[in-house]
């Protein structure tokens, strides 16, 4: 098994020196360590270039980015990228993201003891994502649908005790994806910024064959989460793309549905939440309605509440 990484990086050159080491030591190395920086400005770059002149296990790329494309653009470009070159498979994670050093060699054992033609159906390989020490559960989930909802089972504690499980939706964190999945379902939605591009690119990769979570293979999580952080500029993208992606991917009963409920309960003048807030949602919720993705002019980094 070949593998390519593709490494998002944005003004967190700490944690970027962290994961780039945990790669380093992998037990499977990697044929690349693609690095994509979105237009740091804490000397990323700087550091970008010393590292990419010394010599490591793997070859060391690096992808300059003019300005700050989110999350979404830094990962659509990487894996275009990552197209070009031979690897077989491209791994997918930001910089606060750091693989246990056989977390490479456990998804390749794993895949090496399928038939060829079990091979054949997979699409993606995703390890288990740990944060504080516990297994983060929603990094994986489960289709749900009903006749007017569709929901996002997150992954069971018993299905980590398993040696494997299918799932339908992952995120990036920690995932392997395999190059001919990417070639023909396409790579992840650029303009959505940031948020749900990773979860719409599932949707898609699932078409080309299973999306199979190894639990034996583990990725450590350093970050406190979105429910940790207040209200701010990104639950602009989180609201506004979640909807895009129910458009796109289903009946569209299940995304009117969601948008009345969401809109009365977040943006509404039912809604608990102060004048702000409110604003904040109902921008998203219209861009949704008309389609419109991009970097919004007021919700954008720096926005502060």
């Amino acid at each position: 098994m070949k593998i390519g990484v593709i490494l998002v990086t944005f003004n967190r050159l700490d944690k970027l020196k962290i994961a780039l080491d945990c790669y380093e030591a992998q037990t499977h190395k990697p044929d690349y360590i693609y690095v994509i920086n979105n237009h740091s400005t804490d000397g990323t770059d700087v550091f970008l270039k010393e590292w990419q002149a010394q010599t490591g296990v793997c070859e060391r790329l690096v992808l300059e980015l003019p300005y700050n494309s989110g999350g979404a653009g830094g990962f659509h470009d990487g894996l275009e990228a990552g197209l070009k070159k031979d690897a077989d498979w491209l791994w997918v994670a930001d910089d606060d993201a750091y693989p246990e050093k056989d977390a490479f060699e456990k998804l390749s054992s794993y895949y090496d003891t399928l038939s060829a033609d079990e091979q054949n159906k997979i699409a993606a390989l995703c390890s288990a994502v740990i944060n504080n020490g516990k297994i983060h559960y929603a990094h994986r989930n489960h289709l749900n649908l009903s006749k007017f909802k569709c929901k996002f089972r997150e992954s069971s504690p018993e299905e980590y005790e398993k040696n494997a499980f299918d799932i339908d939706v992952f995120s990036y964190v920690g995932t392997l994806i395999k190059k001919t999945a990417l070639l023909e379902q396409g790579l992840c939605e650029k303009e959505y910024f940031i948020y749900c591009d990773d979860q719409e690119h599932s949707l898609r990769i699932r078409k080309a064959g299973r999306i199979v979570v190894v639990p034996a293979s583990r990725v450590i999580h350093n970050t406190p989460g979105f429910d940790d952080k207040g209200i701010f500029w990104g639950m602009y993208y989180h609201a506004r793309n979640n909807l895009l992606m129910m458009r796109k991917h289903f009946p569209k009963r299940y995304y009117l549905l969601k948008m009345t409920k969401a809109y009365i309960v977040k943006a509404s003048f039912l809604s608990k939440n102060d004048k702000k807030t409110r604003g904040l949602y109902k921008a998203a919720y219209k861009d949704a309605f008309y389609n419109r993705k991009g970097i919004h002019e007021v919700y954008k980094p720096g926005w502060k509440y």
